[in-house]
């Protein structure tokens, strides 16, 4: 087998556009590990969220990358690595946002920290562990998952930052407009410690603490299994993947990625909504 271990996104990748996974791509994902082949879910998802999502399908005793690779859980699901912001980098990156009038919200493990109500933060929780009622999520699992995530209003974050400490792995921005690609650039210039991408064409940006990114975990995954990363695979759809698909020794973007994700990808496949992970599989995974 070529190629021994699949990397795969979650969101426009794995997950169609109602939130569910086709049985078609659960069904080449099982061809391809009864051949010896590991899949490894990669996301910009929590972990809890991920597990949710990998037991589901028949993924439990894998490892999975969460939070675009700021969290690392073992095959147990437990953490088995975590990059953190520092706290003076928070303080400086929040004090850019007030000043540009932009919504952030932060990722405190499980937890979801919000300076206000807003349409970003709304049903959240629902949100992030989504049902998988097609997929054959078990209600009571579900609840189990859900019962562990909390939406958390804070009205001073330079207060919670300074007085609780958070390891924050994760933040994400968002606006109405269409300032966001201008703000990364003025946010790289002017705060530390950050690694910019965005998941949804930059009409959000999604930030991890500087040299974390869903590449750096795949090498480390790579060289803790004794998998070469020439044979690892990746599939995804958009720019938070972009720089896995270059590091994997396949990288496959999906019908619906950007025409830059497509460039910087060796091969493209179906959409999202095609089970293009299934037609991946089958074409470049099982020979």
């Amino acid at each position: 087998m070529k190629y021994k271990l699949l990397a795969t996104d979650l969101d426009g990748t794995l997950l169609n556009e109602q939130k569910e996974i086709d049985v078609e791509n659960i069904q080449a994902i099982q061809a391809y590990r009864e051949r010896g082949g590991r899949v490894v879910i990669c996301s910009g998802r929590s972990p809890l969220a991920t597990r949710w999502i990998a037991n589901t399908i028949g993924l439990k005793g894998e490892p999975i990358i969460a939070y675009n690779g700021a969290i690392m859980l073992d095959e147990y699901g437990e953490i088995s690595e975590q990059a953190v912001f520092q706290h003076d980098h928070l303080l400086n990156f929040w004090e850019l946002c007030e000043g540009e009038s932009l919504y952030a919200h932060f990722y405190e493990g499980d937890t979801l920290l919000v300076p206000r109500e807003a349409k970003w933060n709304e049903n959240w929780i629902a949100n992030n562990i989504p049902t998988l009622a097609k997929t054959g999520g078990k209600s009571g699992e579900l609840e189990q998952f859900r019962g562990q995530c909390q939406v958390k209003l804070v009205d001073d974050f330079y207060h919670y930052f300074r007085s609780n400490q958070p390891k924050i792995t994760k933040i994400a921005v968002f606006d109405e407009g269409d300032r966001l690609a201008d703000f990364s650039k003025v946010m790289g210039e002017k705060v530390e410690g950050l690694e910019i991408s965005s998941s949804l064409n930059f009409l959000n940006l999604e930030i991890s603490p500087s040299g974390v990114s869903k590449a750096s975990s795949l090498i480390k995954l790579s060289e803790k299994h004794q998998i070469p990363i020439s044979q690892i695979a990746a599939i995804g759809d958009n720019y938070n993947d972009t720089l896995m698909l270059r590091v994997a020794g396949l990288g496959i973007a999906m019908g619906n990625a950007p025409e830059e994700v497509k460039k910087l990808a060796d091969v493209v496949t179906g959409r999202n909504d095609e089970a293009g992970v299934a037609q991946a599989i089958r074409r470049y995974l099982l020979e």
